[in-house]
């Protein structure tokens, strides 16, 4: 299959069959034929220093006329971009009067604007949540990657565990807590609708051993076990009507059948409704002493909710938390946090339930 990169190109997939993740290509002909970049890197030592630059056109020796001949070659693919580049550095009059670093940024300037080049990525949790949280974290819910591991940790989600979720991420919980599962346990995921809506899940591209341990539920059906009563008894007129493939039906029934049964390891939740309302209907499936946790972008919704388990005989040690993330830029001679960053990565309301028995005399001495 082809695959279209918009202005920059196309390439065929079957060209990078056996290459590795990490490596960048780049697109040097009309045919899609594709090529791994050079290494530009400069590193070495300078005294050098940017006092005496004049940094105005006057400095390239090439005209606009030129360079936009040098560009619709490349285009062509008659002449490759790392040509293109090193014309432009030759005809750069101040570039030997650069530091390094300067000359490292201005080659790197020159890649982005002429080399049609792409980098495949192996697509793991973190790759394909820094890539939503960078792109539309909305769709997330602006859950950052290190939010998303207090999460986990929070929950003690591990192999031969048994989860409840409630997941609004587009899938992106659902993937982490099957991940981590690693096709030991059991996840039941509840959403919205029919269908779940868990885009993310399909980018995962995991093995069936582990999609086996994966079980959805519309919310429709977790009124109780009646519920579940009702729909065993349907027709198979009706069966078909309500989900048109008997074999669909026997899917549901036994994510439902899971639910029903209960003595679930642990909740999470991330969803529009509000958390309390979810926490009352769902906290009656999990076992004792279990944790539960519950996210979101936005500390006021989860004030209701962290008073409302507080209140609670049912829950202990509730809490909302917050957790900070800074990147930093590590290169030789180089390493500063950066300078620009996101506003933040959410919250997350934490808490055991707890069985609450009545006080029993007979064990007063």
């Amino acid at each position: 299959s082809t695959v279209t990169l918009g202005k920059f190109g196309s390439f065929q997939c079957n060209n990078l069959i056996g290459q590795p993740f990490g490596l960048s290509y780049e697109i040097y002909d009309r045919e899609g034929n594709i090529r791994p970049v050079p290494n530009w890197a400069l590193s070495s030592e300078t005294a050098a220093n940017n006092q005496n630059i004049v940094d105005d056109t006057s400095v390239q020796l090439l005209s606009q006329e030129e360079v936009e001949r040098l560009k619709e070659e490349g285009m062509k693919g008659n002449m490759d971009a790392a040509e293109i580049i090193r014309k432009m550095i030759e005809s750069h009059t101040e570039f030997d009067k650069k530091t390094e670093f300067s000359k490292a940024k201005y080659i790197q300037r020159k890649m982005m604007k002429f080399l049609k080049v792409f980098t495949p990525v192996r697509p793991t949790l973190y790759s394909i949540t820094q890539y939503f949280f960078n792109k539309n974290p909305e769709k997330i819910r602006h859950l950052r990657i290190d939010t998303l591991s207090q999460l986990l940790n929070h929950a003690n989600v591990r192999a031969n565990g048994k989860i409840l979720v409630v997941d609004d991420t587009q899938g992106l919980i659902i993937s982490a807590v099957a991940e981590r599962l690693g096709g030991y346990g059991t996840l039941v995921g509840l959403h919205d609708g029919k269908d779940s809506n868990y885009d993310v899940l399909r980018y995962m591209n995991f093995s069936k051993h582990i999609m086996d341990t994966v079980h959805t539920v519309p919310f429709s059906m977790v009124d109780s076990e009646k519920g579940y009563e009702e729909i065993s008894e349907m027709t198979e007129e009706a069966l078909r009507s309500y989900e048109r493939k008997t074999r669909m039906y026997a899917v549901r029934s036994k994510a439902l059948q899971l639910l029903v049964e209960g003595e679930f390891d642990g909740l999470i939740i991330s969803s529009c409704y509000k958390p309390e309302t979810v926490i009352k209907k769902l906290s009656k499936y999990i076992l004792g002493s279990r944790p539960v946790v519950v996210y979101s972008f936005h500390k006021e919704m989860l004030l209701d909710a962290a008073y409302m388990m507080r209140k609670s005989g049912e829950f202990i040690q509730s809490d909302i938390t917050e957790s900070s993330l800074r990147e930093y830029q590590v290169l030789p001679g180089r390493t500063h946090p950066h300078m620009m960053t996101n506003g933040g990565g959410g919250y997350l309301l934490t808490g055991l339930r707890v069985i609450d028995c009545t006080f029993d005399h007979s064990m007063v001495v």
